[in-house]
């Protein structure tokens, strides 16, 4: 029963234990969605910038869509609206339009006063074409439907021209912050493309709804000119169209006398192929096609008619084909040159680096990693200061190239060699690189010592007040100032009490080092005499000195013990020596000495025999 009952509260331990770390886990990743939703959102990062911008370019490419939505059908002479487009576009714009006003009202606080660039945001997400396209769905049962259809054109121009003018700004904006140049470089490149791209998807869109307006103005047309008194605007609606409309087959882009009844101009395209009938994505592909070749062949490729508005579409297309172009091959020209020219400039800032004696020294690891470190820096056009590159890097490299520059000669240092490997890294964390000019006085003669000079490059010059003793430093790797280190080893110095200069310490030439200071030395060592300290009044530690004396104790006791019971042994065997070497030889002797016994008798057996047969 005692078993069954703890393996039950072991179930339930192990039950409860699961359900713990499956909440923990759910709240570490709530916590880490909702962290990265801040990051994410944070104004002063660089990915809030990026998303109006994104937005703004979504928001573009979904207005042109709206022109798609009216459909013509041929065999019937009426036309009709793709519902299902409809919806789509309404209900993408929607949500778009939503996600924008709330990052609006994310990053402007209700205190802050609006701009006139927030007014214009205001303007470009309200829900104009929305709104239109319910009115035309419950106009197409009334005759006004076809005024709707002009409405919804107006207002999409009327959108379209805030989000266009606000798409520049918010670019700029995005590739100023913390961004790489080369990324800057291909984002440009990127930007000029899609406005490109966007060009001809607006210009194809546009070119489509002006087709079926041409095709609707011809029916208009036919029916002044066949003098039909039924014949409205209403009869256009294919859901109310009824009676006799055959007489509108003479606006057929089939027939042979088109061109003599109405001429269509750059729209007959549209209306022969089919595509104003087609299905989304074989209008939207094809309307496309013509929108970037129009663009591409500046307009040359188009034969227009005589009409005014067609004309200066036509015109429209030419001038921004021109402007789009010039501006795009401009900027790609303009980036590829600078992009040369700060390559140029990066490689001679890399050769000043590794030019300098500190990164020359380095182990090839090193070095590629400082290098890479380096470039990387001017990659993102931050720039870098060649006569102060050690402090200019991150920690961990500072770290390794301090430890491999002046580790071996700090273990040359007087009362250093006892130190162990981690003060010795400790030392090394606490240097500092110096570079002194040449004929630059160090330390005059009577001064105080209150640094410790670890020479990479150059040469120093020593002299006295009675006698000029001019002692050069031939060695790049040379050491003063080793005063410090007896100083500093004596826990009661202070340093009222630092060492003083028997001569005037001068450079010669230009001097490269790492100055290692006196309260740095004194700490290193004022840490040493607490760690002793605190090892000697630690109560682990005296436990464990306690156990290891134990330990060494025991094994004597254990070791004398042994010497003591085998010293009688050792005797014995040292006295039985000769008396067993005795008895080896007796032992040896016994066989030939029986042997001669045996002869021995058998010749006396003979000798008796022979006197008893005489």
């Amino acid at each position: 029963m005692h078993a069954d009952s703890l393996d039950v509260n072991s179930k339930e331990i192990d039950t409860h234990t699961r359900d713990d770390q499956e909440r923990q886990l759910k709240n570490s990743g709530r916590n880490c969605i909702v962290e990265y939703a801040k990051k994410f959102l944070d104004p002063r990062g660089p990915f809030p910038n990026w998303i109006p911008l994104i937005l703004c370019v979504m928001s573009i490419s979904m207005d042109p869509l709206f022109f798609y939505i009216p459909v013509i059908k041929m065999d019937k002479n009426c036309m009709d609206l793709d519902k299902n487009l409809g919806v789509i576009s309404c209900v993408f714009r929607t949500i778009i339009d939503l996600i924008y006003i709330i990052y609006i009202r994310y990053n402007i606080p209700a205190p802050r006063p609006f701009l006139p660039v927030h007014y214009i945001d205001i303007l470009a997400v309200l829900p104009l074409p929305q709104v239109v396209i319910i009115i035309i769905v419950s106009k197409m049962s009334l005759s006004k439907f076809l005024e709707a259809m002009d409405v919804l054109k107006y207002f999409v121009f009327f959108q379209f021209v805030p989000r266009v003018i606000r798409i520049y700004p918010l670019f700029k904006k995005a590739t100023s912050t913390r961004i790489m140049l080369v990324e800057v470089t291909w984002a440009k490149a990127a930007f000029n493309l899609y406005l490109y791209i966007m060009s001809g998807h607006v210009f194809g869109a546009l070119w489509y709804f002006f087709a079926i307006e041409r095709e609707i103005e011809c029916w208009k047309k036919a029916c002044i000119v066949m003098k039909k008194t039924r014949c409205n605007h209403q009869s256009f609606n294919c859901h109310k169209s009824s009676g006799d409309y055959r007489f509108l087959n003479v606006c057929s882009t089939k027939a042979h006398n088109i061109i003599a009844f109405y001429d269509f101009g750059i729209y007959l395209d549209a209306l022969q192929s089919g595509v104003v009938e087609g299905s989304y994505l074989q209008k939207f592909m094809y309307c496309f096609r013509w929108g970037l070749q129009s663009l591409s062949c500046f307009a040359q490729n188009l034969v227009t008619s005589i009409d005014i508005w067609e004309n200066i579409f036509t015109i429209s297309i030419t001038i921004s084909s021109v402007l789009l172009f010039t501006f795009l091959i401009g900027n790609m020209q303009f980036d590829l040159q600078r992009e040369t020219t700060r390559s140029e400039e990066i490689k001679l800032k890399m050769k000043e680096i590794e030019q300098c004696t500190t990164f020359k020294k380095l182990s090839e690891n090193l070095h590629r990693q400082v290098h890479k470190y380096h470039r990387h820096l001017l990659r993102e056009n931050k720039g870098v200061d060649v006569e102060n590159l050690l402090n200019k890097l991150p920690r961990h490299l500072r770290r390794k190239i301090k430890s491999e520059l002046c580790l071996d000669m700090l273990k040359k240092v007087p009362n250093f060699e006892f130190l162990s490997e981690q003060q010795l890294n400790a030392m090394c964390e606490r240097l500092k690189p110096v570079l002194y000019p040449a004929e630059t006085y160090i330390v005059g003669e009577g001064d105080q010592i209150d640094e410790m000079l670890f020479i990479i490059r150059g040469k120093l010059m020593s002299t006295r007040s009675n006698v000029r003793d001019r002692n050069f430093c031939h060695e790049l790797k040379d050491i003063w100032g080793e005063e410090l280190s007896t100083w500093a080893r004596d826990p009661e110095s202070s340093f009222d009490e630092l060492p003083i200069s028997n001569r005037t310490i001068k450079t010669h030439t230009e001097v490269e080092a790492f100055a290692l200071m006196a309260d740095d030395i004194k700490d290193v060592f004022i840490n040493q005499f607490r760690r002793r300290s605190s090892r000697y009044h630690s109560l682990r530690w005296q436990g464990l000195a306690a156990c290891i004396t134990q330990v060494a104790t025991t094994r004597r006791r254990e070791k004398h013990r042994r010497e003591d019971e085998e010293r009688p042994l050792n005797e014995l065997a040292a006295a039985d020596g000769s008396s067993t070497s005795f008895v080896g030889a007796t032992i040896n002797a016994m066989p030939i000495a029986d042997n001669a016994l045996i002869r021995r008798r058998s010749s006396k057996k003979g000798t008796n025999h022979d006197s008893f047969e005489a």
